[in-house]
């Protein structure tokens, strides 16, 4: 097993648990910017301290260390989170889930201009591949209506290549994971608290225990992804992170007794056999 595919492995496991968390707080009311805020506040304290442990290397900062790090803050905080409140609110839901997976095409040419990573045969076919199968896991298969909302989704996945993906691999390139994690993180606590408080949603929440839990599950996966950026490229990433709609699928039918259709067992295993690819043929 390469390091590469065990810090992305379980980065899209950790991220697929922290998912079906979400859920079952979004089904018990919680709100999304409320949430956000909280997990934020919680987290707080565990980047604070691993911030204080790296600060000798955060001396050595440069200028253009900090405009990364003050990009990949803001955008995950700002573009995306405004993006995304605009996406789910003028879109449909089917349509955000299979959009949202346009983030492969945009960390393609990202990757290409800021990192100068190829863009090759083997990555296009085995992107439609992954991109076919999501469309039957999420659509299974019916057709899409397209809106104007939809340009919203469309841009939030351009911001999560960008802001996450391509900035985090010119982060540890420069910096150590765990510097590049907790700096981008704390640079996000100010601009998110603002949209939560604008949005009404800095208030005391209901399911305190489950949040407290989905904030653990967020560290654990940043810290997997800011480790899985020191070994894989911006293309293996952003295909291995395709696996997690299949594990959300998975645990859903147990913990929340969701059931699965031919279709969409189909589709999840054509991204299934395009990550065994994406691994044996290293992208």
């Amino acid at each position: 097993m390469t390091q590469k595919f065990k810090y992305t492995f379980l980065a899209a496991l950790s991220w697929a648990i922290a998912i079906i968390i979400a859920r079952f707080i979004y089904i018990g009311g919680g709100n999304a910017y409320n949430v956000a805020f909280w997990t934020t506040i919680f987290s707080v304290p565990f980047w604070g301290i691993v911030f204080l442990k790296q600060k000798e290397a955060a001396k050595k900062i440069t200028r253009y260390d900090l405009t990364i790090l003050l990009g990949m803050g803001l955008i995950s905080t700002v573009g995306i989170g405004i993006t995304e409140a605009l996406a789910l609110r003028y879109s449909q839901a089917i349509n955000y889930s299979f959009l949202i997976r346009t983030v492969i095409l945009f960390t393609f040419l990202f990757a290409y201009i800021f990192l100068g990573e190829k863009l090759t045969l083997k990555k296009i076919v085995l992107a439609i591949v992954i991109l076919f199968g999501s469309y039957l896991l999420i659509a299974q298969g019916q057709k899409l209506v397209f809106s104007a909302g939809d340009i919203f989704t469309l841009i939030e996945a351009a911001l999560i290549a960008l802001g996450n993906t391509v900035l985090g691999k010119m982060a540890v390139k420069r910096m150590s994971p765990n510097l590049s994690a907790a700096a981008a993180y704390l640079i996000g606590v100010i601009p998110l608290s603002l949209i939560a408080l604008f949005n009404h949603a800095v208030y005391w929440p209901k399911s305190i225990a489950l949040i407290i839990l989905l904030a653990g599950a967020y560290i654990v996966l940043t810290l997997f992804r800011f480790r899985a950026y020191q070994y894989a490229s911006a293309a293996y990433l952003t295909m291995m992170y395709s696996l997690t709609p299949v594990f959300v699928s998975l645990m859903a039918m147990t913990l929340l007794k969701e059931t699965m259709t031919p279709i969409q067992l189909l589709g999840g295993g054509l991204i299934v056999l395009a990550g065994i690819a994406v691994e044996k043929l290293k992208i």
